[in-house]
Formats: structure tokens, C-alpha cells, sequence
């Protein structure tokens, strides 16, 4: 096994990168020379500290090991520096020692442990997350509160250990993360140098020849008040369909000097690399179709109508249960590298600067057939979907944020006002002209996929976003028993698109320019009822904003178009009970997504027109409860229910419209709910595991298509010698087949019962 570390990066990143590399170990050797030691410090010691340790110990291990730490702050939820417990909206923390001790292998299963949650990873290897209702880019992707782009354009799997924690905030967000984020955001948190020693590594391996590999270390530099952290993670498996070999490479550094008392500056950079063989499905057999929107409409052999139709019968051939129908040349490769540099500045007790500047580059070649459908006529599988897709990104932000901490007519309070500037210089491409789109069909049984057409890839455009912002948030004490917290962004976004050529054999005018901008107003605004130390009320009311479609595909024809609008009430309880062994957290929710883009029929001249009239909307509850008894156990249990139909909403069916008011939005699930316990005995032996339930799922928005709600079991045994853990695992016990993400005529079904043989150590 070799470790793979190289990466090709695009010129202006590597001028970027070497220059941030260049800095940072210039300024730590000028301090070396130039400064005395970091002086220690003081022995402030009292009597009473052994006691305020212990404390302070049982909440690091509830923090550490539940998605209920309510007295952790969350990063993602304000730059208040507000704790979980106190901020009025839901969040999800889910930590490296909780990832590790359920064994979460990648992002998408980490995220899944939160409330509400479902993820899965679509074709190209890109996870997808739904939440309240929504879906795809309605929730952000982010990596330190930094979003590349939508999650269909840049998000990829990511190894878990690399990973600090990962925290969810759901309902919509665009205080935090500007335009996006309507139904909740997942952010990505970076492992950060630490004063004291901190060494681990794991190793697993199980079935397809699936390993994994992590190793980790950090702690202090000597004395001269430098401390670094540096993780290696390695991710490689052959998978149970054939042909979908994946390799996931990730290396994490960071480095922070404390120049004086007051300034501490951190570099941070994430170096991600995969390649990866696509499964798109399996492809759905069925016996015929039937037009549900006509009474009484009989069977008829056909091919499937998506809009219209249900199927008779659908099922998958399990002789065709591994089969991968893709050519044997198609692949997708990334690279992604991540650069940031935070200064923090304390200019008095009262005020604090804080500024960061960041890199971010994304570098992605794609190559396949994405589409694989049965003929229920020529009993075959046609083919189709023939992809070619090049994306070059290079992102260049800094964001700057100012806190005053001052009491306010005797009152506590604390404002943070900042900026974020960002640009985005994106440049896609596809296939050059002339090529050959056409694909043979194969049989269901050991088809002869073959292989690609001769194929180059060609930038077809470049697209350039400039986004400048500024918020203002705000906690105050209103009294001893009430707190309001406000949030305000602003956001001025300004979209060049530049046509560099087509896909046909006739280039586009050179440098045809379209141009777009937008402005919106987004926010928070809540209080949080103080009940006792322990237990809070809130209720709040957010909103987010984002365009008709993803930024990076607006064109001409979506100049009119506004932005679509996203809004939500929300209240809740999140209390500790039981002297602290019980934590809980219970939240309703009504969130509403308008101005959809929506076809509508002129009733005069019968013309189809599109209009923002469109409207889907999302009511629930969900509640999370984690229990700590003591004696080794550890109790974990959280479910959700939503209700979600589009309100208004009208699909283009090229012959008329039809419309999808009262119909439930795909991939969206009613109930969702997980359970997980673990016992760890006095001998070093533990036990743990639990079910995890999501119920049924449309695959379109005629729901007519249902992806069957399923079970999951994982369960595993360890033992633990002194700082080493021996880990089996068994995953999937019950054998279900289900569907990751909904589908209509495939199904990208889940791995088998399996299991897995992990050693976990720290030193």
C-alpha cells in the first residue's frame, strides 16, 4: 500500500497555497528568534479545583459521546459563541469519540446519527442530505463554515476520522452561510492544534477488500508557544456491485502560534483526494405501466412515463443484484485542498477581533452513463446519460468579525458585526463537438457494457460570483429569565457568465457575457425562557434565500426570476434532567420554501409560461433524548416526524401541465428515527449497537413510485487493553435491501449484512 499524497493543483492555487505555507513558517521561525518562551502558567491552583474537574470530566464525556451536548457551542448556529442549551434553534453536534465509538466510517453515516437526518451518496460519489422536508441543495455542505458551492457541485465523501466533529443546524440559515440553506445546513469541523499531546490511529478491515487507515498527532512544539495537529486518513474498497472500486485520500494539518497574550494566528489545510468507479442503480424490472392520472387506465407495455405512470411490479432481478451496467472506462476523480488562516485578536476584556482568510480550489473530471432502464418491449437495458463533466474552482474569501462583550443599561449583551467577501471562479466543461451519443442497449444478464466513446473534455464556461455580506447578531438579557437573540445578513451577489463554447461542432460568440445580480435580507430572531439553570424554552422565527437554480447554472432564460424565499417558526425545550444523567430536547417547526418556479397555462391563448407562484411547505417534530445512568451504560434516542407537501406547484409536461398540489416532495420521508446503546463493563468489554428506522419514500413527485421504508441493525463487541480497542462489527444485521436515495426506474441499493474487524489506538 502506498500513501498517496500528491495533487495537482491549478497555477493560482499553488501560488496561493505555497504563499500561505511560506508565511506561516516564516512567521513561526522569526517568533522562535525573536521572542523568549511562552512563559507557563501560573500555578493558580486551589483546593477546591480536583472537584471542579470531575465536573468538568462528566460533561466532556457526555459532550464527547452523545449528539445532545447542550453546553457545547455551537460554531454553526452564531458567532455569539452561544451553547447549544442557549441558542434558539435545533443543532446537532456529532464528535470524533461518538464517530469512532459507533462506528461511523464517512460524513454521510455521521450525519445520519442527528435527528431528522437522511443521507446518502448519489452518483459521482456525491452525498446528498434531506432534512424537514427538503433536500439536495436545499441543505448546505460546508467545511469550517466555508460552502465551495451548492452540494451537487462540490460536495464529496469524507472520511470521518479527520474530523473534529460535524454539526447540523436545521430549518433554514442564511444568517450564517448567505444564500442557500433552506433546509438546514451541515458543517464539516477541521481537528485544531491542542496544548496537550493528543496520538491515535485505526486501522479496519472488512468485506470487498474494504480497509481503512488513520493516524493522528498533535500537541505543543516545545515552548515556543507553537502547538500543530496533523491527521492522515486513507479509505479503499472494491464494494459489493461490481466495478465500484473507491479511494478516498485525506490529509489534515494545522498550526497555531500564540504571538502574544492577545494574538493567536492558526493555519489550517485540508487536502482531499478520491477516485472512484460509479454505480448509478440497479435497474427496476417491471410487467407495465399504468397512467394514474386517468380513472380506470389499464395496464399497457410500455415504456415508463415518470410524470404519469406507476409501475406493476417492480422489482430487481437479484441475478442482476451486482451487475454495474457503466462502461468499464468510466470514473470520476476529485481533488480538493483547503486553505484558511484565522487571526484572533483580544483588544481589550470587552472586544475581540476575529479574521479569517481562506482558499479553497476543487479540481473534477467525470466520465459516465448515468442512466441504465429496463425495456419492458425489447426486454433489455438501454442505456443513456453519456456525461462528461470538468469543473475547476477557485474560491478566495476572508471574513471578519468584531465582538463587544458590554453590559447594556445594566443588562448582559454581546454584538458581533461582521463582513464576508468572497469570490468564486468557476469553470465548467463537458464534451467537445461531434461526439458520439449514441449507446447500445445490453441484456439485463452479463451485458457487454464496453467501453466510452473517444471522448475530450472542452470549457464550455466561466463563471464568476462575487458575493459581499455583513451581519449583525446580537444576545441580550432582557431579564434574569428571558434572552433575545437577533440576527440580521445582508448580501449583495453579483454573477458573471462568460460562454466560452458549446457543445456542437459551432463554437459560441467568444466571450458572450451574461450578467445577473441579487440583494436579500436574511435572518434570525428569537428568544430563549430560562425555566432554571438547566432547562430552556425558545421559540424563533429565520429566514434564507437562494435563486431558481444553483448559481453556477443560472443563464439568460432565468434572468427575471427572483430569488425563492424560505421561512420557518420553530420552539422547543431542551433541558438536563436527573442530576445531570438525562439530556433532552424536543422541537416543532413550520417552515415554508415560496416563489417556487412553477408552469402555469394562459386561459386566453393556452400558452405554458413559467411563474413564481410555486410553494411547497413543511410542518414536524422532533425530539432527541441521551442518558448516561452511569455503571457503563450509555442510552441514545431521537426521532422525527414531518409533513411535507408541495402547497403549489405545477410540473411541465412538454404536452400540458399537471399539478402536484397536496403531492410529497421525493426523498422525503415521514418518520425517521435512531436508537443506540452501549454497556461497557469493568473487564474492558463493551457491547453496543441499535436500529436505525426510516419509513417509506417517493422516488417523483407523482407519487407514484415508493422506495419501502426499512430497518437497519449495527451492533458490535470490543475490548479494550489499556489504550488500545479491538473492534467487531457487524453492520446491516438484518440483511435489509433498501434504497440510499429514492429512485424511479433504478435503485441504488444498500450493501448486505457484513462485518468488520477494527483496532483503535491512542499513545
Amino acid at each position: 500500500m502506498s500513501l498517496r499524497l500528491s495533487f495537482s493543483l491549478s497555477r493560482p492555487l499553488r501560488v496561493y497555497t505555497t504563499a500561505a505555507l511560506l508565511l506561516s513558517v516564516s512567521a513561526s521561525a522569526l517568533h522562535a528568534q525573536a521572542t523568549k518562551s511562552a512563559p507557563a502558567a501560573p500555578a493558580s491552583a486551589t483546593k477546591d479545583e480536583p472537584v471542579q474537574l470531575d465536573k468538568f470530566a462528566v460533561a466532556a464525556e457526555k459532550e464527547n459521546n452523545f449528539s445532545l451536548p447542550l453546553d457545547a457551542i455551537s460554531t454553526s448556529g452564531s458567532r455569539l459563541g452561544l451553547t447549544s442549551r442557549d441558542l434558539p434553534a435545533s443543532v446537532s453536534i456529532i464528535t470524533q469519540e461518538m464517530m469512532q465509538l459507533r462506528g461511523l466510517r464517512t460524513a454521510v453515516e455521521a450525519v445520519e446519527a442527528a435527528v431528522g437526518m437522511t443521507g446518502g451518496t448519489s452518483f459521482g460519489s456525491i452525498p446528498t442530505y434531506s432534512t424537514r422536508g427538503f433536500g439536495g441543495n436545499n441543505v448546505t455542505v460546508m467545511r469550517d463554515g466555508i460552502r465551495q458551492n451548492t452540494a451537487s457541485q462540490s460536495s464529496r465523501t469524507v472520511d470521518s476520522f479527520i474530523l473534529d466533529r460535524i454539526e447540523v443546524l436545521k430549518g433554514p440559515d442564511g444568517l450564517m452561510f448567505g444564500e442557500g440553506a433552506i433546509g438546514g445546513a451541515v458543517n464539516y469541523i477541521s481537528k485544531s492544534p491542542s496544548s496537550e499531546f493528543r496520538d491515535d490511529a485505526l486501522a479496519s478491515y472488512g468485506a470487498w477488500g474494504s480497509y481503512r487507515v488513520g493516524l493522528g498527532v498533535g500537541g505543543p512544539l516545545g515552548k515556543s508557544g507553537v502547538s500543530y495537529r496533523a491527521d492522515y486518513s486513507h479509505n479503499q474498497t472494491y464494494a459489493y456491485q461490481e466495478r465500484n472500486s473507491q479511494r478516498y485520500d485525506a490529509v489534515s494539518l494545522s498550526l497555531a502560534w500564540r504571538a502574544t497574550d492577545k494574538l493567536t494566528l492558526t493555519w489550517f489545510g485540508t487536502f482531499l483526494d478520491d477516485w472512484n468507479e460509479s454505480y448509478y442503480g440497479n435497474p427496476v424490472i417491471y410487467d407495465a405501466v399504468v397512467n394514474s392520472t386517468v380513472a380506470n387506465a389499464q395496464p399497457e407495455v410500455r415504456l415508463f412515463a415518470n410524470a404519469t405512470d406507476r409501475l406493476v411490479n417492480p422489482r430487481v432481478d437479484p441475478a442482476a443484484r451486482r451487475t454495474n451496467y457503466n462502461f468499464f472506462d468510466n470514473y470520476a476523480t476529485t481533488e480538493n485542498v483547503f486553505n484558511r488562516v484565522r487571526a484572533d485578536l483580544r483588544l481589550s476584556p470587552e472586544l475581540e477581533l476575529r479574521n479569517e482568510s481562506y482558499v479553497a480550489n476543487q479540481l473534477l473530471k467525470w466520465k459516465n452513463t448515468e442512466s441504465n432502464t429496463w425495456n419492458p418491449v425489447a426486454k433489455n437495458i438501454t442505456r443513456g446519460g453519456l456525461t462528461l463533466i470538468y469543473r475547476d474552482d477557485l474560491l478566495i474569501g476572508d471574513r471578519l468579525d468584531l465582538t463587544l462583550k458590554k453590559r447594556v443599561a445594566g443588562h448582559a449583551n454581546r454584538l458581533v458585526v461582521g463582513a464576508v467577501f468572497e469570490h468564486n471562479d468557476q469553470i465548467r466543461g463537458g464534451a467537445a463537438g461531434n461526439q458520439v451519443t449514441a449507446i447500445p442497449a445490453v441484456t439485463i444478464l452479463n451485458p457487454n457494457v464496453g467501453y466510452g466513446p473517444a471522448s475530450r473534455f472542452q470549457k464550455t464556461s466561466r463563471i464568476g460570483v462575487e458575493t459581499h455580506a455583513f451581519h449583525l447578531q446580537d444576545v441580550f438579557d432582557v431579564t434574569s429569565n428571558f434572552r433575545a437573540v437577533v440576527g440580521l445578513r445582508y448580501d449583495h451577489i453579483s454573477l458573471q457568465r462568460d460562454t466560452l463554447a458549446n457543445n456542437t461542432t459551432t463554437p459560441a460568440t467568444p466571450f458572450s457575457t451574461f450578467k445577473k445580480g441579487y440583494r436579500t435580507t436574511t435572518g434570525r430572531i428569537g428568544g430563549v425562557f430560562i425555566f432554571t439553570k438547566e432547562i430552556n424554552a425558545y421559540a424563533s422565527f429565520s429566514r434564507a434565500a437562494e435563486p431558481v437554480t444553483q448559481l453556477v447554472s443560472l443563464t439568460a432564460t432565468s434572468a427575471d426570476f427572483s430569488l425563492q424565499k424560505g421561512q420557518q417558526y420553530e420552539a422547543g425545550l431542551k433541558g438536563t434532567f436527573l442530576r445531570g444523567k438525562l439530556d433532552a430536547t424536543v422541537a416543532v417547526f413550520d417552515l415554508l420554501k415560496k416563489d417556487l418556479l412553477t408552469s402555469t397555462t394562459d386561459p386566453v391563448t393556452g400558452i405554458r409560461t413559467n411563474q413564481q407562484i410555486g410553494a411547497q411547505k413543511s410542518k414536524g417534530i422532533e425530539a432527541a433524548l441521551a442518558v448516561s445512568p452511569g455503571d457503563g451504560w450509555r442510552v441514545e434516542l431521537n426521532g422525527a416526524y414531518t409533513d411535507s407537501t408541495f402547497a403549489d406547484f405545477n410540473e411541465n409536461l412538454g404536452t400540458g401541465i399537471i399539478s402536484r398540489a397536496g403531492k410529497r416532495p421525493s426523498n422525503v420521508p415521514e418518520w425517521v428515527a435512531n436508537f443506540f446503546v452501549a454497556k461497557r463493563f469493568a473487564s474492558g468489554f463493551a457491547l453496543s449497537g441499535g436500529p436505525r428506522y426510516v419509513s417509506d419514500r417517493f422516488g417523483n413527485t407523482n407519487n407514484s413510485v415508493v422506495a419501502d421504508g426499512y430497518v437497519v441493525l449495527d451492533a458490535s463487541a470490543s475490548y479494550t487493553y489499556r489504550r488500545t480497542t479491538f473492534t467487531l462489527r457487524g453492520r446491516n444485521l438484518l440483511d435489509e435491501t433498501y434504497e440510499t436515495v429514492a429512485g424511479t426506474t433504478m435503485r441504488r441499493l444498500s450493501d448486505p449484512r457484513t462485518a468488520e474487524l477494527s483496532i483503535r489506538t491512542s499513545f
